[in-house]
């Protein structure tokens, strides 16, 4: 191991090194976040998760260092990584596309390129010899500070630029620059003010409200021009991830040496993919690339590899991004077998942990899903059984438990793009043909609450669906916008949802027909008197069923179904299925069929009667769906371009002051999507925004096609939001803070700064 990298790693802290000379030499604490495009760097990211350290190592390679340097920066962050055990994920980095998890780490300053490598040195202030730079500052999130050539035509009006000379840092702020992205330039220059100038220099900031004595200054430093001069901005933007697309692709590759200098490149397979497609007869010292397309690709390891097989893993990369005529700066990570994070699981369709734990991979608290779960006792199954069993049957977004729903609601059904009220006594019954809203006024800590639920089903249409949607913003506005709205679609009901109808859900097929008065008289009750149920639950307080086709493909061993048929109605359970199911099933069974005492069968003791109402037999049931692979939890920004495309800008290792006044941000839990809301976000931004939600979901990698969309509003985030940040503070959105300082407010502090000196 390298002496630099001795006992590093054993705390929650950032250390980044330099490649100098093809050594390893630690960098400057103060001089984090500065970069030089002639340099390679490493940089180890330690934090702590469950009580446990976890490591991201990175080495980023400037655009102007060498192949050689490349290949050093590489090796040494393989030596850094075994000596933590090999475990961590290891990051690719490349100037000016640097991954939003690298990026994180700078948030306050952004990070910062610097022209030149080793042998510049860093700016020190020289009044005899001080060579003015002029830099760009991109990015409303992920800044991103480049020194660019001096001169206007580097310039134009969408971006903020500082001009750093002796004794005086200038900030132009570009006319159709946003308020966060002056804010964030204000920050980059205090630190070239306080690092390079040890708090010597005036900051000069060039807005709207400064005066033309101060603008011929900065241009006269600059070399000549005007405002007048200065490009529009450019017509697309730039400061995006990357473009999602409906496709997901995902194709996986067996990656071994070449005899050329190359690689050989052997197809597994495409989606779906599976956790086994990861193993083959040499065991686990295979490499294996995933790629993802536009979001880049991961270099597998099997655990049993050498050393030098992990060393060769990026240059393997590197030749494979060759063959493929990838650009220089696609996304690589590489991973270890057994230490997969979620960001990787997400694109497999099926995936078993063996230390899996209820919650595991959710950003749900232990104390969330004992108020969401209580007196659920689980401990007779595996904890992979006790997750697959709460995965398929609990209900979606357990963390959203606002109360004990016991709360007064009011259930509308779309009729002729109107909403028409659905009678009490009919209340749980629902058509996967129709769609509802749903309105539910509850109290809390001596204040009215509401919750809007538009439930969309499967079979509704789309005039439908939006009508839902429609209604549920105008009974919003209504209640003084103070509701959450949640999009629920059918089959992904949230628990809260599902509680509210103490056990007496039931989807039917079809829509309503007029005049519906009990489980028998609607449009899709069968001729022949036959129906078949899927049941879901653990407790009486969360038991639904949904009407499926009366076909032997429909029934799965993991599951229970009620099956009503003219003479008898059957309970059938599952060979898989768990204790608590087959418990509710009996519940559902009255529920649907009132008039008969069913019969409860196990799976193989089926009667010929059960087959003939079917007209099936035993070898054609279904097969048992297994879980689907834990998603990681993440908070992202949505935007659709002027060309129609949809950008997702992710914001990694999200804290509460990335939620922006002037934006609407996703948060996804993996569960389910928080759709947030800032109370200076556009309109237009504001109206879409449940489909910002629909197409993220529709674009994410993982295999779901669906999930409930939670719509919160500045201000009135409910507990289960909260929760989702390392800390959250109540007043934050109320006054300005160091963290969330008003753009007047730092100016001014500014100016009583430049006026002490």
């Amino acid at each position: 191991m390298d002496p630099a990298f001795e006992g590093v790693g054993q705390e929650p802290k950032l250390w980044i090194w330099r490649i100098e000379n093809f050594e390893v030499k630690t960098y400057d604490e103060a001089q984090h976040g500065k970069f030089y495009e002639g340099d390679c760097y490493i940089i180890l990211k330690t934090k702590l998760q469950r009580d446990q350290l976890v490591h991201d190592v990175h080495f980023w390679l400037g655009k102007e260092s060498s192949q050689d340097e490349w290949g050093t920066a590489a090796i040494k962050a393989v030596e850094l990584d075994d000596s933590l055990g090999g475990k961590p994920v290891q990051h690719r980095e490349v100037q000016d596309h640097e991954s939003a998890l690298f990026l994180s780490y700078f948030k306050k300053a952004g990070v910062q390129y610097l022209k030149g490598g080793v042998a510049s040195g860093f700016r020190h202030v020289d009044p005899d010899d001080y060579e003015p730079a002029l830099f760009q500052v991109k990015g409303r999130r992920n800044v991103r500070v480049s020194q660019v050539e001096m001169g206007i035509a580097s310039m134009n009006k969408g971006d903020c630029f500082i001009l750093d000379t002796v004794d005086t840092i200038y900030l132009w702020t570009g006319p159709e620059s946003r308020r966060t992205e002056r804010l964030k330039a204000i920050q980059s220059a205090s630190q070239m003010r306080d690092n390079d100038h040890a708090g010597g220099a005036k900051i000069l900031i060039l807005d709207e409200s400064a005066d033309s004595g101060e603008f011929e200054a900065f241009f006269e430093a600059l070399g000549g021009g005007s405002n007048d001069d200065v490009a529009d901005a450019p017509a697309t933007d730039d400061d995006v991830s990357h473009e999602r697309n409906e496709q997901k692709a995902a194709t996986l590759y067996k990656v071994s040496d070449g005899g050329d200098d190359s690689v050989e490149i052997e197809e597994v397979g495409a989606r779906p993919l599976t956790q086994d497609m990861l193993h083959s007869e040499s065991g686990s010292q295979d490499c294996f690339i995933l790629d993802t397309g536009a979001a880049g690709f991961f270099v597998w390891i099997g655990r049993d590899s050498a050393k030098a097989e992990k060393e060769s893993a990026m240059t393997k990369a590197t030749k494979y991004m060759q063959q493929k005529g990838l650009p220089v700066w696609t996304k690589v990570e590489r991973i270890v077998e057994d230490a997969e994070p979620a960001v990787f699981k997400q694109y497999f369709s099926r995936w078993v942990d063996d230390d899996a734990q209820v919650g595991l991979g959710k950003v749900y608290t232990e104390e969330q899903i004992a108020e969401s779960l209580p007196n659920l006792d689980l401990s007779a199954h595996s904890p992979a059984e006790q997750r697959h069993i709460i995965q398929k049957s609990a209900g979606a977004a357990i963390g959203f438990m606002p109360d004990d729903a016991s709360g007064q609601l009011e259930i509308f059904r779309v009729e002729e793009m109107d909403l028409a009220p659905v009678a009490e006594e009919a209340h749980g019954m629902f058509f996967g043909g129709d769609s509802y809203v749903l309105k539910y006024t509850y109290e809390k800590e001596g204040r009215e609450q509401y919750i809007i639920y538009f439930w969309q089903g499967k079979e509704s249409s789309n005039d439908e669906k939006a009508a839902s949607a429609l209604q549920a913003v105008k009974m919003d506005d209504d209640l003084g916008g103070k509701a959450v709205q949640v999009r629920v679609s059918q089959g992904e009901e949230p628990r809260h949802f599902l509680m509210l109808f103490k056990g007496k859900m039931v989807v039917f097929m079809g829509g309503h027909a007029s005049g519906f008065k009990n489980v028998h008289d609607h449009d899709t009750y069968d001729a022949d008197g036959t129906r078949m149920f899927h049941v879901r639950g653990l407790s009486e307080a969360d038991t639904r069923a949904v009407q499926v086709p009366e076909q032997a493909a429909y029934l799965s061993p993991d599951d229970v179904f009620v099956l009503e048929t003219p003479g008898t109605t059957y309970i059938w359970n599952g060979q898989e299925s768990c204790e608590e199911e087959r418990a509710v099933a009996p519940g559902i069974a009255a529920l649907v069929s009132p008039d008969s005492e069913p019969t409860v069968i196990n799976q193989g003791e089926e009667p010929e009667e059960f087959w003939a109402a079917l007209d099936a037999s035993a070898d054609q049931i279904g097969h048992h769906e297994p879980s689907s692979p834990q998603r990681a939890k993440k908070m992202v920004h949505c935007t659709i371009n002027s060309s129609g495309n949809f950008i997702v800008n992710d914001v990694d290792g999200f804290e509460q002051d990335d939620l922006n006044d002037d934006d609407v941000m996703l948060v996804d839990t993996g569960d389910e999507v928080y759709c947030w809301i800032g109370n200076d976000a556009s309109a237009m931004e504001k109206e879409k925004s449940f489909e910002f939600a629909k197409k993220f979901v529709q674009t994410d990698p993982s295999p779901r096609s669906d999930a409930t969309v939670i719509q919160v509003k500045e201000g009135n985030e409910p507990a289960a939001f909260k929760a989702l940040f390392p800390s959250w503070d109540d007043a934050f959105f109320e006054v300005p803070s160091d963290n969330r300082p008003k753009y007047d407010d730092v100016k001014s502090m500014i100016a009583r700064f430049n006026e002490s000196m």
